[in-house]
């Protein structure tokens, strides 16, 4: 499949198979993360993966909504930063990098024929101490990481029209 492809069919998958995601799958999906681009090539971030049911039980009870796919689905993947910088651009570093990082390790998953659904509904500060990552890293996005139980309607999006502008 190319990336092209990928880009146009992946969708949010919010119900989760019980069958385990294979470590080498992950390792694949870390491996795309790991490639993305950063700012000033720092790297500074770290892909983890959560597979351990209690855990992923506290990661659920971060979310507001209670998102119930954070502990049905096999794995948890969260995108954590350590770079507080800001861009010339005035964005925060550690936002941009990881938010490139995790679309490059969601598009992985789902050539690997998994589902993942971008998420930001969580109460960082908690979710930190959940997971005893240090006050100064930032996590910008999680994601539940799994085979698809079913896939939903295709999501509908704006005509190109709408969202592009070329300026010659």
């Amino acid at each position: 499949m190319d990336v092209y492809q990928a880009i146009l069919d992946r969708q949010s998958i919010r119900t989760y198979d019980d069958k385990d995601v294979e470590n080498e799958k992950l390792e694949k999906v870390a491996q795309a993360f790991r490639m993305a681009p950063s700012a000033r090539n720092l790297q500074d971030r770290k892909l983890l993966v959560i597979k351990d049911q209690k855990t992923k039980e506290l990661i659920r009870l971060t979310s507001p909504s209670k998102a119930a796919m954070l502990s049905e689905a096999p794995a948890i993947l969260i995108a954590v930063g350590f770079d507080k910088g800001v861009m010339t651009c005035g964005h925060r570093a550690d936002t941009v990098n990881l938010s490139i990082a995790m679309s490059f390790a969601l598009l992985e998953a789902f050539e690997l024929g998994l589902g993942t659904c971008w998420m930001a509904n969580f109460k960082e500060k908690e979710l930190k101490d959940v997971l005893g990552l240090p006050e100064e890293a930032s996590i910008a996005a999680i994601s539940p990481i799994g085979y698809a139980k079913e896939l939903p309607p295709k999501s509908s999006r704006k005509p190109l029209q709408e969202v592009y502008e070329l300026r010659e």
